[in-house]
């Protein structure tokens, strides 16, 4: 206002100075008798009017800066299109009779999703204004740095986090239980795995919160048995049995490792064992101090690889000590083939 009151004191005292020079003019003329004294007093009456009535003066006030602009023109639009000033397309216009205001825009960076932006923006507008600008749209959890009524100010960074929630799966092995069923039938000790153990999985599921694709939470939200399983059955032998080739069992009280030689009654005068009934096959000779006579037994080689089955302790032998027995065959022949073996005597129940 100070500035203004000088530029009119100022406009004054060129008024006065027109009037000093239309009065020497007067005195001139009035002197000297010049015949063209008219003609200038005219002239100069003329150029007085056109000042004192048509030039204007408009104060422009541009951010920081302070313009005087004295025109002709009327208009203050037209005033300001002869400074040559440049109004940006955000810039905003304020005309106030001879007071020109210029608003520039303000330049605001809206991060989002990675991404900086400068955008402008016009005197009044808000966060909310920039953001749209910015193409931001809106999703739910979105963290803003600013609110969006706040008004923008030159300079302003503006941040959009976004928040996602999500569930995320993890599944642990549920290790499977055994059943044990006893077998009687079963020699002791021996097992046999009837149905095969499944391990189960159990999942569990967790509630993760992201902000700008950083975990910043985890909890367990549920857990559920994905996969049950399947226990193990098996069976285990708690008697003294063998299996037979025919798949048979018989129980017995007691297994000796023994060494088994073969004998005949072929080419023989006596027929006859110990007990006084004729020999044959499926009797064999024994030590009675080790395995009493009488006793129904079962005879196989310790590999497998042969069998002479069932038979009865009937007979004994002056060679027969200790853990060697006597295998009967009916022919000469079958015992030289047979030779010495060793083998497993079950004595059955």
């Amino acid at each position: 206002m100070r500035f203004r009151l000088r530029q009119l004191k100022q406009a004054g005292q060129r008024a006065r100075a027109w009037c000093v020079l239309f009065m020497r003019g007067v005195r001139h003329a009035v002197t000297r008798r010049i015949v063209l004294a008219p003609l200038f007093l005219i002239v100069s009456l003329m150029l007085y009017a056109r000042y004192v009535t048509e030039f204007n003066i408009f104060f422009i006030i541009d951010q920081s800066r302070f313009t005087v602009h004295r025109t002709y023109a009327k208009d203050a639009g037209e005033a300001l299109a002869e400074t040559g000033i440049v109004v940006g397309i955000h810039d905003s216009v304020m005309l106030n009779a001879a007071e020109i205001s210029i608003f520039r825009a303000n330049e605001v960076f809206v991060t989002l999703d990675g991404v900086t932006v400068p955008i402008n923006c016009r005197l009044g507008e808000t966060v909310a204004h920039a953001l749209q600008k910015a193409g931001y749209i809106r999703r739910e959890n979105d963290i803003l740095s600013h609110q969006p009524t706040d008004l923008i100010t030159d300079g302003m960074i503006i941040k959009v986090s976004r928040v996602v929630v999500r569930e995320s799966l993890e599944y642990e092995e549920i290790p499977f239980g055994e059943v044990v069923n006893e077998n009687p039938y079963m020699n002791y000790g021996t097992s046999v795995i009837i149905t095969e153990g499944k391990s189960g999985l159990r999942e569990f599921t967790y509630t993760e919160t992201l902000r700008d694709g950083v975990l910043i939470g985890r909890e367990l939200s549920g857990q559920r048995v994905f996969r049950e399983p399947v226990a193990q059955v098996t069976e285990l032998g708690t008697g003294n049995t063998i299996r037979l080739p025919d798949g048979t069992y018989l129980k017995y009280k007691k297994r000796l490792e023994v060494e088994c030689t073969a004998y005949t009654t072929e080419r023989q005068t006596w027929k006859l064992n110990a007990l006084g009934k004729v020999a044959r096959k499926g009797t064999i000779a024994v030590d009675p101090k080790v395995i009493p006579l009488r006793s129904k037994v079962y005879v196989a080689a310790r590999n497998g690889s042969w069998v002479y089955g069932t038979a009865l302790c009937e007979d004994t032998g002056g060679a027969i000590k200790g853990s060697i027995i006597d295998l009967y065959f009916d022919t000469y022949d079958e015992c030289i083939q047979f030779g010495r073996r060793k083998a497993y005597l079950y004595i059955l129940e």
